[in-house]
């Protein structure tokens, strides 16, 4: 079993959807055309039945007919006054009656019924015994059915020999018999033209029972069964119900019954089981043949979709062996509702993301590469700037400019800080004398009209940050903030402080300026706006440490503006002290 599934799972797709599908379609198509056969079968079976006991019927019918016939020429004897006068009142001229009567009625008798052997009346009256027509009774001491006939006064039907005979004693009109001489009409028919319906039953191989009133058999014979089936011995006690079934040496048999009312017999059919069983060629082709067109139509359904559903997996899974080949630009889309439409159309917006991802990460480099490049751009001759400000500052110095020569040297210190030899991170410490020396030769600028207050925790200072961040929101306070103050409104103040806050560093830039409106303190922070330029430096931080960090307005119109940045703790990798030491 396991190889079984191990062999079952390494198929593909499309074989195991083919199998799956043949397995549960090919189960109840067959369990159908079984049950299909088995009521068909039992159909026929009940059909033969049915049959079979309408012949029997029909046949017991017949015979009851014929049985008729001759109860009533019995009938027509015994109930004859002149022969009552003749075999009971022992009245008349016996010559006369029975040459005008006796003897013609009997030959019209036997003249018109050829199924009738022979007609007599055996009495005890010795004087009127006339050839085969009257019979001395004596002959019939020895015969079972004269001891039987003194006590009945019905007619009686005997087999002996396979001759069928009926026996009916004359009785007076009060119905007991008179006279010293009894009489007793007797009739021998022809048995094979009574039962002659019993030979065309259509069945291999049968039996015949007729019973009497009392349950005696009559008649028995077997009809293309085996001889050593002893009919005879068939107890009638097993007979009793209409359709039923016995078994006898080992074989089972069905039987039918049926009455027959004049002579009051019962016919009892039997045959074995294995007789009726009907030709199930026929219904095993039919059945064979409505399986096949089924699982036919079933082949072409399950192939169908089978190639419907697998045909659009195997399109998906070409496009990604194109995309893990490399090839990210291709079109993956499908209209279908379904999972495989889903699943598609997840790929193909998993392929536009990875795609926009990709743009972005490659614009990002091609941004830092052309900041990188600016950066050595301005590299290209450093130390050109540094000596040219170190000649202005001597020439300075040689005339007693001192404010001439603080300029410089502030401007050079500036210069030094915001080229950082190219680097992207600078200690915390160095990005604040960059910007106090920024803000000092903008308070020369700016004729000393503003104040500087610079408040960081020295803890902070052992960390580094990214490169020339306060400088452009130094700028903006100084530009949106102090510049735009009223004449009269009060000295303008700047102030930077630092502290620790868990593991981030936060830095707060505020100015008593005019203040903004909050939606452009969210502008200027998410949109590229003219004249500000805090978006680059909020990306930057982004860029670097996370969604969670970067920058934050708090301003109010008429109470000045705050900008809060923060960014983890952080030591830049490879950073030499000797190079700030070296500024």
């Amino acid at each position: 079993m396991r190889t079984f599934l191990a062999y079952f799972q390494n198929l593909r797709f499309k074989q195991k959807l083919f199998i799956s599908y043949m397995v549960v379609s090919i189960i109840p198509v067959v369990v159908l055309g079984m049950f299909s056969y088995h009521q068909a079968s039992s159909f026929l079976l009940q059909q033969a039945k049915q049959n079979l006991d309408g012949s029997i019927s029909q046949i017991a019918e017949t015979i009851n007919y014929r049985a008729k016939q001759h109860e009533a020429i019995i009938n027509s004897i015994t109930q004859n006054v002149v022969f009552k006068r003749i075999f009971i009142s022992n009245d008349g001229d016996f010559p006369v009656l029975y040459r005008d009567y006796v003897d013609p009625f009997f030959s019209n008798i036997l003249d018109f019924n050829h199924d009738i052997l022979q007609i007599s009346v055996f009495t005890e009256n010795q004087s009127i015994l006339r050839g085969e027509y009257i019979l001395p009774l004596e002959l019939t001491s020895d015969l079972k059915w004269a001891s039987q006939q003194k006590h009945s006064k019905e007619t009686q039907w005997n087999i002996k020999n396979g001759k069928l005979f009926a026996t009916r004693p004359f009785v007076s009109e009060e119905g007991v018999q008179v006279g010293k001489t009894p009489a007793v009409l007797f009739l021998s028919i022809d048995a094979d033209s009574l039962f002659q319906g019993l030979d065309d039953i259509q069945t291999k191989a049968y039996g015949i029972l007729i019973l009497d009133k009392e349950g005696n058999q009559i008649l028995s014979k077997n009809m293309k069964m085996s001889a050593e089936m002893p009919i005879a011995s068939l107890p009638s006690s097993q007979l009793m119900e209409r359709i039923g079934s016995f078994s006898m040496q080992a074989t089972d048999y069905m039987y039918i019954t049926a009455d027959m009312a004049e002579p009051g017999w019962k016919l009892v059919y039997f045959t074995p089981k294995s007789g009726i069983s009907v030709d199930a060629r026929s219904i095993v082709s039919a059945t064979a043949l409505i399986v096949l067109v089924c699982l036919a139509g079933l082949l072409l359904i399950i192939w169908m979709f089978s190639n419907t559903f697998v045909k659009r997996i195997i399109k998906l899974n070409k496009k990604m062996m194109i995309v893990e080949n490399g090839n990210l630009k291709i079109d993956v889309s499908s209209q279908s509702r379904d999972e495989i439409g889903q699943l598609t159309n997840r790929f193909g917006n998993m392929l536009v993301n990875i795609n926009t991802l990709i743009e972005e990460v490659y614009q990002s480099k091609i941004t830092q590469k052309e900041a990188e490049l600016k950066a050595l751009q301005t590299q290209i001759n450093p130390h050109f700037l540094y000596n040219t400000l170190s000649i202005i500052n001597w020439k300075a110095l040689e005339i007693d400019a001192m404010e001439i020569s603080q300029i410089t040297n502030t401007v050079s210190r500036f210069y030094r800080t915001v080229l950082n030899k190219g680097r992207d991170f600078i200690p915390v410490r160095n990005e604040l004398e960059n910007a106090k020396d920024y803000m000092h030769i903008q308070s020369i600028m700016h004729n000393y009209r503003f104040d500087f207050i610079c408040e960081v925790d020295e803890a902070l200072l052992r960390y580094d940050m990214i490169n020339l961040i306060f400088q452009p929101i130094l700028e903006n306070a100084l530009e949106h903030g102090i510049d735009k103050l009223r004449k009269g409104s009060g000295r303008g103040c700047i102030t930077l402080r630092g502290y620790r806050s868990g593991d981030d560093l936060e830095f707060c830039i505020a100015d008593n300026g005019p203040g903004m409106s909050k939606e452009l303190a969210e502008e200027v922070i998410q949109l590229s706006s003219v004249g500000y330029g805090l978006k680059n430096v909020h990306d930057r931080i982004q860029i670097r440490f996370g969604q969670s960090y970067g920058l934050r307005i708090d301003s109010e119109l008429g109470h000045g503006t705050s900008v809060f940045l923060n960014f983890p703790a952080y030591t830049a990798e490879g950073y030499s002290k000797e190079d700030d030491r070296t500024r």
